[in-house]
Protein backbone atom coordinates (compact mmCIF):
# COMPACT_ATOMS: atom_id res chain seq x y z
CA UNK A 1 0.00 0.00 0.00
CA UNK A 2 1.64 3.23 -1.07
CA UNK A 3 1.25 6.13 1.98
CA UNK A 4 -0.62 9.34 1.60
CA UNK A 5 1.74 11.85 3.05
CA UNK A 6 0.76 15.22 4.19
CA UNK A 7 1.17 17.99 1.68
CA UNK A 8 -0.11 21.46 0.99
CA UNK A 9 -2.77 20.23 -1.72
CA UNK A 10 -4.55 18.19 0.74
CA UNK A 11 -5.14 21.86 2.99
CA UNK A 12 -8.26 23.18 2.77
CA UNK A 13 -7.35 26.66 3.59
CA UNK A 14 -9.37 26.55 7.23
CA UNK A 15 -6.91 26.11 9.88
CA UNK A 16 -8.42 24.26 12.58
CA UNK A 17 -9.54 21.52 9.53
CA UNK A 18 -6.29 21.22 8.26
CA UNK A 19 -4.61 20.56 11.65
CA UNK A 20 -7.07 18.37 12.27
CA UNK A 21 -6.69 16.43 8.77
CA UNK A 22 -3.00 16.52 9.44
CA UNK A 23 -3.46 14.33 12.91
CA UNK A 24 -6.01 12.19 11.65
CA UNK A 25 -3.28 10.94 8.72
CA UNK A 26 -1.00 10.67 11.15
CA UNK A 27 -3.09 8.59 13.08
CA UNK A 28 -4.25 6.03 10.09
CA UNK A 29 -0.81 5.48 9.32
CA UNK A 30 0.09 4.94 12.97
CA UNK A 31 -3.06 2.43 13.10
CA UNK A 32 -2.36 0.95 9.58
CA UNK A 33 1.11 0.46 10.52
CA UNK A 34 0.32 -1.10 14.21
CA UNK A 35 1.74 -4.74 15.02
CA UNK A 36 -0.93 -7.14 15.49
CA UNK A 37 -0.58 -6.75 20.21
CA UNK A 38 -1.54 -3.01 19.59
CA UNK A 39 -3.65 -3.39 16.42
CA UNK A 40 -6.76 -2.95 18.58
CA UNK A 41 -5.52 -0.06 20.84
CA UNK A 42 -4.34 2.21 17.58
CA UNK A 43 -7.55 1.38 16.35
CA UNK A 44 -9.58 2.48 19.64
CA UNK A 45 -7.61 5.64 19.17
CA UNK A 46 -8.16 5.86 15.51
CA UNK A 47 -11.79 5.96 16.67
CA UNK A 48 -11.22 8.98 19.42
CA UNK A 49 -9.27 11.61 17.02
CA UNK A 50 -11.76 10.83 13.92
CA UNK A 51 -14.67 11.33 16.68
CA UNK A 52 -12.77 14.43 17.24
CA UNK A 53 -12.35 15.72 14.07
CA UNK A 54 -16.06 15.19 13.02
CA UNK A 55 -17.71 17.11 16.08
CA UNK A 56 -15.19 20.15 14.55
CA UNK A 57 -16.35 19.84 11.31
CA UNK A 58 -20.31 19.31 12.80
CA UNK A 59 -19.89 22.55 14.97
CA UNK A 60 -18.15 24.61 11.68
CA UNK A 61 -21.65 22.94 10.22
CA UNK A 62 -23.87 24.58 13.00
CA UNK A 63 -22.02 27.78 13.26
CA UNK A 64 -22.58 27.83 9.07
CA UNK A 65 -26.58 26.44 8.96
CA UNK A 66 -24.75 24.00 6.50
CA UNK A 67 -27.03 23.59 3.71
CA UNK A 68 -25.88 19.57 3.32
CA UNK A 69 -25.02 19.29 6.93
CA UNK A 70 -27.16 15.93 7.25
CA UNK A 71 -25.38 14.08 4.36
CA UNK A 72 -21.97 15.39 5.66
CA UNK A 73 -23.09 14.05 9.18
CA UNK A 74 -24.11 10.58 7.28
CA UNK A 75 -20.80 10.06 5.88
CA UNK A 76 -19.23 10.56 9.67
CA UNK A 77 -21.55 7.99 10.99
CA UNK A 78 -20.62 5.56 8.17
CA UNK A 79 -16.63 5.76 8.63
CA UNK A 80 -17.11 5.54 12.82
CA UNK A 81 -19.40 2.21 12.49
CA UNK A 82 -16.83 0.83 10.17
CA UNK A 83 -13.87 1.14 12.62
CA UNK A 84 -15.90 0.77 15.37
CA UNK A 85 -16.75 -2.82 13.19
CA UNK A 86 -13.06 -3.15 12.65
CA UNK A 87 -12.19 -3.31 16.65
CA UNK A 88 -13.39 -6.58 18.12
CA UNK A 89 -12.49 -7.86 14.27
CA UNK A 90 -8.86 -6.67 15.29
CA UNK A 91 -8.90 -8.65 18.28
CA UNK A 92 -9.92 -11.78 16.54
CA UNK A 93 -8.47 -11.57 13.47
CA UNK A 94 -6.00 -8.65 12.69
CA UNK A 95 -5.57 -9.39 9.25
CA UNK A 96 -9.18 -9.10 8.49
CA UNK A 97 -9.28 -5.78 10.17
CA UNK A 98 -6.21 -4.39 7.92
CA UNK A 99 -8.28 -5.25 4.90
CA UNK A 100 -10.81 -1.91 6.13
CA UNK A 101 -7.48 -0.12 7.53
CA UNK A 102 -5.98 0.00 4.04
CA UNK A 103 -8.84 1.67 2.30
CA UNK A 104 -8.21 4.66 5.25
CA UNK A 105 -6.01 6.93 3.46
CA UNK A 106 -8.25 6.33 0.18
CA UNK A 107 -11.25 7.17 2.37
CA UNK A 108 -9.85 10.51 3.53
CA UNK A 109 -8.91 11.49 -0.12
CA UNK A 110 -12.29 11.03 -0.94
CA UNK A 111 -13.95 12.83 2.15
CA UNK A 112 -11.75 15.65 1.95
CA UNK A 113 -12.73 16.10 -1.63
CA UNK A 114 -16.79 15.35 -1.79
CA UNK A 115 -17.12 17.01 1.58
CA UNK A 116 -14.47 18.65 3.69
CA UNK A 117 -13.84 21.19 0.84
CA UNK A 118 -16.79 22.58 0.13
CA UNK A 119 -17.48 22.84 3.84
CA UNK A 120 -13.92 24.80 3.51
CA UNK A 121 -15.38 26.94 0.60
CA UNK A 122 -18.53 27.71 3.00
CA UNK A 123 -16.51 28.60 5.60
CA UNK A 124 -14.37 30.85 3.53
CA UNK A 125 -17.44 32.60 2.04
CA UNK A 126 -18.83 33.74 5.24
CA UNK A 127 -15.46 35.43 6.41
CA UNK A 128 -14.56 33.09 8.63
CA UNK A 129 -11.26 34.50 10.97
CA UNK A 130 -9.12 30.95 10.58
CA UNK A 131 -10.27 30.97 7.08
CA UNK A 132 -7.31 31.65 3.94
CA UNK A 133 -8.19 33.30 1.06
CA UNK A 134 -9.98 31.43 -2.11
CA UNK A 135 -7.51 27.62 -1.71
CA UNK A 136 -10.44 25.96 -0.77
CA UNK A 137 -12.47 27.08 -3.89
CA UNK A 138 -9.63 25.81 -6.63
CA UNK A 139 -9.19 23.01 -4.40
CA UNK A 140 -12.73 22.21 -4.71
CA UNK A 141 -12.49 22.48 -8.60
CA UNK A 142 -10.15 20.55 -8.86
CA UNK A 143 -11.45 17.99 -7.13
CA UNK A 144 -14.60 17.85 -9.21
CA UNK A 145 -12.39 18.11 -12.52
CA UNK A 146 -10.44 15.04 -10.95
CA UNK A 147 -14.15 13.31 -10.19
CA UNK A 148 -15.20 13.58 -13.56
CA UNK A 149 -12.10 11.94 -15.17
CA UNK A 150 -12.49 8.87 -12.81
CA UNK A 151 -15.94 8.56 -14.66
CA UNK A 152 -14.96 9.26 -18.04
Amino acid sequence: MQRLEWSPLLETGVAEMDASHRSLLQAIHATIDADDSSLSIRIAELLNILALDFAEEEALMDQLYYPTDHEHRAAHRRALAALQHALPVAQENPAGARILLERLPRWFLGHLSAMDLPLAVAVENTSHPHSQPSRAKLRQQLSQLLQEQRSI
